[in-house]
């Protein structure tokens, strides 16, 4: 299970890469929200948020399903590759179709929910050996999004001069990543969840400030879709740094 953890927090990590979708797809070329009124910008806003706290129900439901159905559970745990091309897959589908009404809010909470089985064994495991991590994780992960989402539309700052920053700290995390499957060692897991947590905290400033000034305003599922992949790298290198004592 420690194999499956593992490479269930690669995978986490890989996940703002391919969630970072900015501009217009098509003919026209929607108006930055930061160029429309103030009433046009807040409830594009709220409509990115909507979706974003959505696609985290159907995420937890996703996992309560994995959870419930042994057989979706078993074929997670011993097929975490598939899952993880699936998952893959899923992300560039909800990007693909996010401009087709109706079908875009079906592949971003097919995707969520995706997620949330593919973590279900995770889930299980740890529910069995230490489940006040789970909890702890969950409301940290609200904190520390909460948190620094608040802190963006406080200060007014824009976080755009992050990008290249981030962009390599995801490279390093990733290729950090993929040694530690070959040469597994707990201290350099630790390292990659604790780089992981403020690589994606340090995203959520980025993107938040990107919602609210860059992306056009018919990016809303582009923007949930990014948000939530922030909050799920958070929650997974959480769950990682709670548990670095245990052997499961």
């Amino acid at each position: 299970m420690n194999d499956y953890q593992s490479q269930n927090q690669r995978y986490g990590q890989q996940q703002p890469a391919w969630g970072r979708p900015e501009g217009g797809w098509g003919g026209m070329q929607p108006v930055p929200a930061a160029e429309v009124s103030v009433s046009e910008r807040m409830g594009f806003v709220r409509k990115v948020y909507a979706l974003f706290f959505a696609a985290t129900l159907f995420a937890i439901g996703g996992a309560g399903l994995g959870l419930s159905f042994t057989p979706l559970l078993r074929f997670a745990f011993e097929h975490p590759f598939i899952m993880l091309f699936a998952m893959i897959g899923g992300v560039f589908a909800a990007q693909a179709v996010r401009h087709v009404r109706g079908v875009n809010l079906v592949a971003l909470f097919a995707f969520t929910t995706l997620t949330g089985v593919v973590i279900s064994p995770l889930l299980y495991v740890l529910g069995r050996t230490n489940p006040g991590s789970i909890l702890a994780a969950g409301a940290l992960t609200v904190g520390i999004f909460g948190g620094l989402t608040a802190y963006v539309f406080v200060s007014k700052r824009d976080f755009s001069f992050m990008r290249g920053m981030l962009t390599v700290g995801l490279i390093v995390v990733v290729v950090a990543a993929l040694v530690n499957m070959f040469v597994v060692s707990s201290a350099f897991g630790f390292g990659i969840a604790a780089t992981s947590l403020l690589l994606f905290s340090g995203f959520v400033l980025y993107d938040t400030s990107n919602i609210i000034r860059h992306y056009p305003t018919n990016e809303y599922v582009a923007g949930a879709l990014s948000l939530y992949l922030d909050a799920f790298n958070i929650f997974l290198a959480l769950l990682r740094l709670l548990n670095a004592g245990s052997r499961n």
